[in-house]
């Protein structure tokens, strides 16, 4: 059975997860063209590409956007989608084919279907986006949507130093994602100390922190096997945060075996609320401010949820 083009329109990120992208594309484009699909292929070429694909697409009219790509990608997709915070296309559905580093997206979700299912599967989770009004470097207001998570402090660091392109990053990606990490994030740990945040949650009154980190998130999951081992779902309408206080730099190499475990939030230094919204500023602006693996700006942020906004295929 060959299938329409414009329905299967694709956008394919082949440097993800260190380039270990490509072997899968290969296999995957094999196993698609035996069983008669096309594709309308769309390779990313630049950070952000995938955005503005999305947003073109969509215009176009396309019923199912496919992603091949990690978790970046998908959220560069989704991004494309939106416009003052509607979708442009309601009844778009968004196909994820994971093929990142960590994919912490895809553990969400119960039982994800193999890739050629997910091509025409009718089934698909109706599935809340958070939202983040931040700053770029010079201080211009910006929007972004999420579907996993989004971090300040050491994590956003470590994530900067993991995505930053060199040959040794690259080759730890492709041997074993976690140890990618625990690099990026051992360097990290070295070079980063503590920071002032204050926090307002929901309707309460502000309060400042003294802080080793914050995530804001729907997926508990990042940086591959880590986890903060509390339960969330893709469609229960809260914000999950977070907060590390501050730490030497021995406790937080203390503290990785923790992260691992699930057992962080269980530790004295750990706290963790559900919320609506929170809004969140640092004394050190040059803190970025990561989402769903990607660098996007920096504080001060507020975050808000849409809920079911997307319609999203695993």
């Amino acid at each position: 059975m060959i299938q329409s083009l414009e329905k299967h329109s694709i956008i394919v990120n082949l440097t993800a997860g260190g380039g270990k992208a490509r072997s899968q594309w290969t296999d995957f484009l094999h196993q698609a063209s035996a069983a008669g699909y096309r594709f309308d292929f769309h390779p990313t070429e630049y950070r952000g590409h995938a955005r503005q694909i999305a947003h073109d697409l969509v215009h176009r009219g396309v019923e199912r956007l496919l992603v091949f790509g990690g978790d970046g990608t998908l959220n560069e997709a989704l991004n494309g989608m939106f416009e003052a915070d509607r979708l442009l296309n309601p009844e778009v559905k968004l196909v994820f084919l994971s093929a990142g580093s960590s994919c912490d997206v895809i553990k969400m979700f119960p039982s994800p279907q193999s890739f050629l299912d997910r091509l025409t599967s009718v089934y698909y989770y109706q599935t809340d986006v958070g939202r983040i009004e931040f700053h770029d470097a010079d201080g211009n207001p910006g929007v972004r949507y999420f579907i996993a998570n989004s971090s300040i402090g050491i994590i956003s660091r470590s994530i900067e130093a993991f995505n930053r392109p060199g040959p040794l990053m690259n080759a730890l990606k492709r041997i074993n994602v976690d140890l990618a990490a625990l690099t990026a994030g051992a360097r990290t740990i070295v070079r980063f100390g503590n920071f002032n945040a204050h926090l307002a949650l929901g309707d309460q009154p502000g309060v400042l922190r003294r802080l080793k980190n914050i995530t804001v998130f729907k997926s508990p999951y990042f940086g591959g096997g880590m986890h903060y081992g509390v339960p969330t779902r893709w469609d229960d309408g809260l914000l999950h945060v977070a907060a590390v206080a501050e730490l030497h730099k021995w406790r937080t190499f203390q503290l990785i075996p923790t992260l691992y475990a699930g057992t962080v939030l269980q530790q004295p230094t750990a706290e963790y609320w559900q919320t609506h919204r929170l809004s969140v500023d640092v004394e050190d602006r040059t803190i970025p401010v990561e989402c769903d693996g990607e660098i996007i700006g920096f504080p001060p942020c507020h975050y808000t949820l849409l809920p079911g906004a997307v319609k999203l295929v695993i």
